[in-house]
């Protein structure tokens, strides 16, 4: 995979909270994302307009849109550095994919002409739809029924496609693991209450909140590792209050 590595290690993160984050991002950090960068933020890459679709149909597929897989739409455009009309434009994409009357097939299907079937750019598009399926804590038999004929439209067999999901299975840490990582970032440990956890967020965000580090005078890497800090106390928030409903 050569430009959807750091999206990758996002939706590992969000779902897998710190861990997951940390992970993630240095598996990402491995592969060069450059050229789909630039590409994003001029609003002109198919590989990117078919990501942010389909992502809109996964997470509407099983009859909802959960807050998780909103928010890890909203993390997916920051990762991406997404501002003004490249913004706009990708969130008309996710929202497009999203709604009822959404066909999947003819993005689909221009996708395979600009790219043939079975490329490098169709099996980024199917792990990271699979990572997008899972950011609820498990692929829905609908979701996997969806995901599994994007894979045959894309090119793959279904004993290829099944082998994309134990990797991506086998690539996951496990849930506990993945609670356990998210309260320490909190600073909390395993006792603490719901009210506790709220209050945790709370006083951490607060802390680490850019615009008011920015407004005090704090800029350069100080203000971009508060910025990382802000969003592994989200992530790990929404981790937390997800794993104990």
């Amino acid at each position: 995979m050569q430009y959807l590595g750091k999206l990758l290690g996002l939706l590992l993160g969000f779902r897998f909270g710190a861990l997951g984050i940390s992970l993630g991002l240095a598996l990402g950090h491995l592969l060069d994302m450059t050229v789909l960068r630039k590409r994003i933020q001029a609003g002109s890459s198919k590989l990117a307009s078919t990501v942010f679709h389909l992502m809109g149909y996964i997470a509407r597929v099983d009859g909802q849109v959960s807050t998780q897989e909103v928010a890890l739409g909203e993390q997916v455009f920051d990762q991406f550095g997404l501002q003004d009309e490249a913004r706009r434009l990708a969130v008309a994409q996710f929202n497009l994919g999203r709604a009822e009357q959404f066909d999947p097939q003819p993005i689909l299907a221009e996708f395979v002409r600009h790219f043939g079937l079975r490329s490098h750019h169709a099996e980024q598009v199917l792990v990271a739809l699979i990572a997008i399926a899972s950011a609820d804590g498990e692929i829905k038999p609908s979701e996997r029924a969806a995901l599994k004929t994007i894979a045959v439209t894309l090119g793959y067999r279904e004993d290829e496609f099944v082998r994309q999901l134990e990797r991506f299975a086998a690539t996951a840490p496990p849930q506990a693991q993945s609670d356990q990582s998210a309260l320490e970032v909190l600073g909390l440990d395993a006792s603490a209450s719901a009210e506790q956890i709220k209050r945790a967020y709370r006083k951490l965000i607060s802390q680490y909140h850019p615009d008011k580090l920015e407004g005090a005078g704090v800029r350069g890497d100080a203000l971009k590792g508060a910025q990382a800090k802000a969003k592994a106390v989200r992530a790990a928030y929404e981790q937390l209050t997800s794993s104990r409903k």
